[in-house]
């Protein structure tokens, strides 16, 4: 133990860390360099998450509202909050079904590649059900349960009707 705790010092006494040191870095210098880096990246999560505006439904949004509406299933689509990138996803929202208390979370992605990944991230939530992808579009079911089922079958029929424009 007196071994270890001699070693201890000896490693960690004076000018700090050795290889830091051979670098010509001092050990202050280092971590005033990462702490910038954490706080440039938690400004920029505080700026998705929080501060940005949320973006409206786009119109390739809106026309799958529409399309639900014609077959059968009335409601109206509206903006959510979704603090991903703009280079993952273009805007997201969820579509609320007149008198179903669950909504359905609608996602329009930036290119092809990033809705095949979201689609992937979505499958592998527990809580995201019945997801399916068309185009640029991610369709989800968040918190449906197995007592939803007709309901969703629903949903998932008239999505696949959908003529995506993408």
């Amino acid at each position: 133990m007196g071994i270890a705790i001699d070693e201890y010092i000896f490693i960690y006494s004076g000018d700090g860390d050795p290889i830091i040191s051979a670098l010509g870095f001092s050990v202050r210098n280092v971590f005033l360099a990462l702490l910038f880096v954490l706080v440039l990246f938690s400004g920029e999560w505080v700026y998705r998450s929080f501060l940005r505006p949320v973006d409206q439904p786009t119109s390739l949004m809106k026309s799958l509202a529409q399309h639900f509406n014609a077959v059968g299933l009335k409601g109206s689509v509206y903006p959510v909050r979704h603090g991903y990138r703009h280079s993952q996803i273009s805007a997201a929202a969820a579509f609320k079904i007149e008198g179903y208390p669950l909504p359905v979370s609608i996602t329009q992605c930036a290119d092809e590649a990033a809705a095949e990944r979201h689609l992937r991230a979505v499958e592998s939530a527990p809580n995201l059900m019945h997801a399916q992808r068309k185009g640029l579009l991610v369709l989800d079911l968040p918190m449906w349960g197995d007592d939803t089922d007709a309901m969703a079958t629903k949903v998932t029929n008239a999505f696949a009707t959908f003529k995506s424009e993408t």
